[in-house]
């Protein structure tokens, strides 16, 4: 049975509060245009060290969030990253730049944060065309994550990130990314599943740095932890009812795609262009960049099907072997 993801359709910005409480001290910050990309929810840890781990709501909604609960942006003492794409460093280099505080990511990101042509090359996109698409989607959508960042140092995936009474646990969790990391809030009943977002879209891997088997394995790890609580950066709400079932649901993409993809090679669609063109990740391709993207993931389904003797590559055409 397919679950539907608890995602409120909301019309505009002033539909939804800008924030809610998670917890005492605890509070997602949700991000505008429904948390859709180019934003991203941003969670806000009000303890002895004021933290947010990623950056990707806008400075309007993290600034009207501190406010509510008696701070300025200035107060800031810390960010966590939890991974290096751009929808989730997001502000941090304005937010250090105002308060001074300390930006932390996993030992992985930390080049790919820094540098935006680190960034562009776990991205992927060397080609000349494409970069120019990416470029200009960056420019329009995201112009503030063009400079380069500082970091000040990485934390460890064994050791928690004391902010006072609220501890976070860095869960790595590869397969989005290399560096993308999960977060347990004081435990692990309530975890921050960061871009295993549980959305309708489902699972995203389409930078060279991704790993489809890496993501199955790490949502299935999620699902072994049986947390109470998922936190998606890109929902409006918290997910509690049918978690587990949920996270079932989203680790079946893989499959349903593989089924889908298996299904177009055999009517006749032979190359990886051609199958992206359908497209089978996106449901539509908004803007040329994300063909890139599509044909990526395709390729790393075709390298799985291949290995399991399920495709045949030969001069870049494909062929069924077996369903």
């Amino acid at each position: 049975m397919r679950v539907i993801c608890q995602k409120t359709i909301r019309k505009a910005m002033a539909d939804y509060p800008t924030h809610i409480e998670i917890e005492p001290r605890v509070h997602l910050i949700r991000g505008a245009n429904d948390a859709r990309f180019p934003e991203a929810n941003t969670l806000l840890i009000d303890d002895e060290i004021l933290t947010l781990v990623d950056a990707g709501s806008s400075p309007d909604q993290v600034s009207s969030t501190l406010r509510d609960l008696g701070h300025k942006p200035e107060d800031l003492d810390r960010i966590v990253l939890t991974h290096y794409h751009a929808d989730h460093k997001g502000y941090a280099a304005y937010f250090r730049r105002i308060s001074n505080c300390e930006v932390l990511c996993h030992p992985l990101a930390k080049n790919g944060v820094e540098s935006f042509k680190v960034m562009m090359k776990f991205i992927g996109i060397d080609n000349p065309e494409a970069k120019s698409h990416w470029l200009n989607l960056l420019q329009a959508r995201l112009p503030h994550v063009q400079n380069d960042y500082i970091v000040d140092g990485t934390f460890r995936d064994d050791k928690p990130i004391d902010c006072g009474e609220i501890q976070l646990i860095p869960l790595h969790s590869p397969g989005h990314t290399h560096d993308h990391t999960c977060f347990g809030i004081n435990g692990l009943e309530k975890i921050l599943l960061v871009d295993i977002d549980l959305t309708e879209f489902g699972p995203w891997y389409g930078n060279v740095v991704s790993d489809l088997g890496d993501f199955k394995k790490a949502i299935q790890q999620i699902i072994d932890l049986q947390p109470k609580m998922g936190i998606s950066s890109h929902l409006l709400d918290p997910v509690t009812k049918d978690l587990e079932e949920q996270l079932r649901w989203y680790l079946a993409f893989f499959q349903k795609r593989d089924k889908e993809i298996l299904q177009h090679i055999a009517a006749g669609s032979d190359t990886v262009k051609e199958l992206a063109k359908i497209p089978i990740i996106y449901p539509r391709i908004p803007h040329p960049a994300y063909l890139v993207f599509e044909e990526l993931m395709l390729d790393k389904h075709i390298e799985l099907l291949s290995k399991s003797n399920l495709v045949i590559v030969e001069d870049g055409h494909l062929q069924v072997l077996r369903a």
